[in-house]
């Protein structure tokens, strides 16, 4: 009988053909998950279970290794996946899931290793196969893989399509950065010359001079750390002190010698921090001088300078034989997450939270990341670990999410053949203007999910990345948003108000940079990332809106960074409406904010979702009860999706003016945005198809 606990080591069910498996009502899963197994019922069963043992053995180490007590775990959880029959590509992760005294999970995975020396019993069902990291990522063997990565870069990404490449599947982005790196760019204004040759540290003037230098991405912290300001330049220009570095920066200079580079560029030293004009120009450059560096340095694993670079990564060997006979040879660590998708909730990968990070990742060439399990690189062509396992840069590969890296690549930097049989960047940005628009507001909502220390940097923060969709696309930014693809761009949603429009204004209101929160759009490519995604076309349509005119205004230099004001002139049918407050919160504690309409002698309440707190006392409060617009802007056909601005009126200097402060999206295909029963629905578009055709300014 086997154990009830590990049900040693083996899937659930018989292991069948996949003939036979695809015969059944519903495909097998052989998957054993066993939940809330208490930590003294596991260690009571390690006593008469083999298998159970070696798991106890390889957990406590593991939990030792992180400095954890084994007495701090409360309760397991065993996710063993199995294929569901024979040469299935399903996963076959084995993950023990640790729940401790604090709330917290310790995640334990266990693998093999490949070849012969590494046997693994019969008996045991699929035992996946990985690779053993470094044992620490300041290693030589650590920095070894590296330069190999660097070098597979340098030698594999090039023009020439590889012999029997497919060229129509052939996907190279990294060209233009080895054309670079072969003519040399010049240095950024300043750079940290790292003192490789007398030791000695110190900022010096770039001067135009053509060299290779490093990047570092980091988080600067709660806590104050070394900067450059008017007093301290020229001191810094002599010589920066050892002991006044953080240990982030230090490990930084560190890895800039072992590279045999002189300099590298560290934003904090090399931006004059207290003079606003340098701090302007500077950051107008910052999309040449991360794009133009040989390689960023990422402290990825650190949430401020105190952190470094390197971290230890181990594991934990157990190898024996069982009471059959048969020899096993299995590794233990805590589990390595891959999930660098640039959400806000990994604790691993704090520097994958902060907005200011993300153009410095979609900019960099390459990037090497100092993670906390082991390091990982990131090219424009492909992505790579010490472990082998990156995949989709997902928790799982159940679950895969697009890299954002990539998506930034194949929408900005694809060649595609012409008719003359040359390469052209230019036809493929012709070919794929929906897709590229796509991925531009995919990266809105991937960035707003993200910590800004200032909220006033929300647009300087994306500037090089906007700046590079704009010299592609041939197309003016408006605060944000695109010329080229303006009626899309406008129609950004959000479904969290939980914070007020910043007091100080930033944006105008039509504006995703005009409030703070997760910005939704309908067509983001988010979840996942299609092969072939780029063919896909825009949603038949009807465009009831009629753009007039829009400005932006740049607040200084940089035309991608601050704005000082904007306006928008849209000609569309406008609807009156009241805004209604319901008394109580919906299930996931938002308020409920409705529409009374009137049509045909009914009252019709669609669910309307405010952009921001519209609650709080000031300047942006609006009243339950208050007269609104519904400004009627595109209509999806199939599905029907109706999509409309909520607007308020303000009084200004120029006349009658329009603030937007939501949206109304009549939803046929998921009913819980409008909370509308299809008859009502019907009638509420009816409303928007009498209201009155008016051209409206919103600022």
């Amino acid at each position: 009988m086997p154990c009830l606990l590990c049900n040693y080591l083996q899937g659930v069910g018989p292991l069948l053909t996949e003939d036979d498996a695809r015969q059944l009502p519903k495909l097998p899963s052989r998957d054993f998950k066993h939940d809330n197994i208490p930590w003294p019922k596991f260690l009571h069963s390690a006593e008469k279970c083999y298998c159970c043992a070696i798991l106890q053995k390889g957990i406590v180490k593991c939990l030792q290794q992180r400095q954890l007590r084994p007495e701090q775990v409360v309760r397991i959880n065993f996710r063993f996946l199995y294929p569901g029959w024979i040469d299935s590509d399903r996963g076959d992760d084995k993950d023990i899931i640790c729940e401790l005294d604090d709330g917290t999970e310790f995640v334990v995975e266990y693998f093999t290793l490949e070849g012969e020396d590494y046997p693994c019993p019969g008996a045991w069902e699929y035992v996946p196969v990985s690779t053993r990291t470094s044992p620490e990522t300041s290693s030589e063997e650590a920095f070894s893989k590296a330069c190999g990565w660097i070098e597979n870069c340098d030698e594999s990404h090039v023009s020439e399509i590889p012999e029997g490449e497919d060229p129509s599947q052939f996907s190279n982005y990294c060209l233009p950065s080895q054309q670079r790196l072969l003519s040399l760019e010049k240095l950024p204004t300043r750079v940290v010359d790292v003192g490789r040759l007398d030791g000695k540290v110190r900022l010096v003037e770039g001067n135009e001079r053509a060299e290779k230098y490093l990047c570092l991405s980091h988080c600067w912290g709660e806590h104050q750390i070394i900067t450059t300001t008017n007093s301290t330049l020229l001191e810094r220009m002599h010589e920066i002190r050892t002991e006044d570095l953080s240990k982030t920066f230090s490990d930084a200079i560190q890895m800039t010698r072992r590279f045999e580079i002189d300099y590298i560029w560290i934003d904090s030293l090399c931006i004059i921090q207290d003079d606003a004009a340098d701090w302007e120009r500077e950051s107008a450059q910052m999309a040449s001088i991360y794009h133009n560096a040989y390689l960023t340095l990422a402290a990825t694993k650190s949430r401020n300078g105190n952190g470094g670079l390197f971290t230890i990564t181990p594991d934990f060997k157990i190898s024996g034989t069982t009471p059959d006979g048969e020899e096993y040879y299995l590794i233990f660590r805590e589990k390595i997450d891959h999930d660098l998708s640039m959400d806000n909730t990994s604790p691993q990968f704090p520097l994958m939270t902060r907005a200011w990070i993300f153009q410095e990742r979609m900019l960099s060439p390459r990037v090497l990341h100092f993670g906390y399990y082991e390091l990982f690189f990131e090219c424009s062509t492909n992505a790579y670990c010490e472990c082998d396992n990156i995949g989709f840069l997902s928790a799982t590969d159940d679950i895969p999410l697009p890299n954002p890296r990539s998506l930034y690549s194949s929408a900005l930097e694809t060649t595609i053949s012409t008719s003359n049989g040359k390469m052209s960047n230019n036809a493929w940005i012709r070919l794929t203007q929906y897709f590229i628009a796509r991925v531009w507001r995919s990266f809105v909502m991937l960035y707003t999910g993200l910590h800004l220390t200032i909220p006033g940097d929300c647009l300087p923060a994306l500037a090089g990345v906007a700046r590079t969709f704009a010299e592609k696309r041939k197309s003016p930014y408006l605060s944000g948003l695109f010329q080229d693809s303006l009626l899309d761009d406008l129609l950004w949603m959000t479904f969290n108000c939980e914070k007020s429009r910043p007091q100080k204004w930033r944006a105008p209101s039509w504006s995703w940079a005009s409030i703070e929160g997760l910005i939704e759009y309908q067509d983001g490519l988010i979840t996942y990332q299609d092969d072939q995604v780029f063919l896909e076309k825009q949603e038949e349509r009807i465009e009831f809106a009629f753009i007039e005119d829009c400005t932006s205004t740049p607040a200084g230099l940089n035309e991608f960074g601050q704005v000082s004001s904007g306006s928008l002139r849209v000609t569309s049918q406008l609807l009156p409406a009241a805004l209604l407050l319901k008394a109580d919160l919906d299930t996931l504690r938002r308020p409920q904010y409705y529409l009374c309409i009137e049509n045909d002698g009914k009252i019709l309440s669609p669910r309307v979702w405010p952009d921001y707190d519209l609650t709080r006392p000031g300047l942006y409060e609006v009243l339950s009860g208050a007269e609104v617009y519904c400004l009627r802007m595109t209509q999806q056909t199939k599905p029907k999706i109706d999509n409309s601005l909520i607007l308020r009126f303000i009084s200004t200097d120029t006349g009658k003016t329009f603030e937007r402060i939501g949206s109304l999206q009549l939803n046929a295909r998921t009913a819980q945005i409008d909370c509308l029963e299809p008859e009502m629905r019907e009638l509420a578009i009816m409303a928007l198809d009498k209201a009155e055709v008016t051209t409206v300014n919103i600022v």
